[in-house]
């Protein structure tokens, strides 16, 4: 092999890596691979959490990292992410209305690049990933992390 296949081989290996980083400058829409739905929040569960769900028509969200993880923010009401310990179907997900954070891990994310520019979102505390089960419009958390169900398209867009 000459050194400038090499180098284009390096060259190529390189931007493809870096085309399957995490957006965390600005603000990002969240679409399943499976569904071809986005994230979106949805009705209050209860005075401190709203349920997630996915719809046709995006909303927007802020991704930041720390360290290894990342939190998830929806970006007009500025409300996390997290997985919750109540379970029915999955573990819920819900957005955090209060202006504490949440510190236990709940709201922490593991965001793996899988292919074809898609990633698993996996829950620090729980080890659960984002998940569509297209019986309804809920989003939900499980373990298996093992189809196109818990893929996720993650979309640079203006704030």
């Amino acid at each position: 092999m000459k050194i400038t296949d090499f180098l284009i081989i390096a060259l190529v290996l390189v931007l493809s890596i870096l085309a399957q980083q995490v957006p965390t400058q600005g603000c990002v829409t969240i679409e399943n691979r499976s569904v071809k739905r986005y994230l979106v929040s949805s009705t209050s569960y209860d005075a401190d959490r709203r349920h997630v769900e996915y719809e046709r028509v995006a909303e927007k969200w802020i991704i930041t990292r720390a360290g290894t993880y990342y939190r998830i923010t929806h970006a007009r009401l500025g409300e996390d992410l997290y997985e919750s310990e109540y379970y029915w179907n999955g573990n819920y997900l819900f957005t955090w209305k209060p202006r504490t954070r949440i510190t236990d891990g709940g709201a922490w994310w593991v965001i793996t690049p899988t292919d074809g520019g898609f990633f698993r979102i996996r829950n620090v505390k729980f080890g659960h990933c984002l998940y569509t089960n297209e019986m309804n419009s809920w989003i939900c958390a499980y373990e298996d992390c093992d189809s196109w169900r818990y893929e996720w398209k993650i979309s640079s867009v203006g704030c």
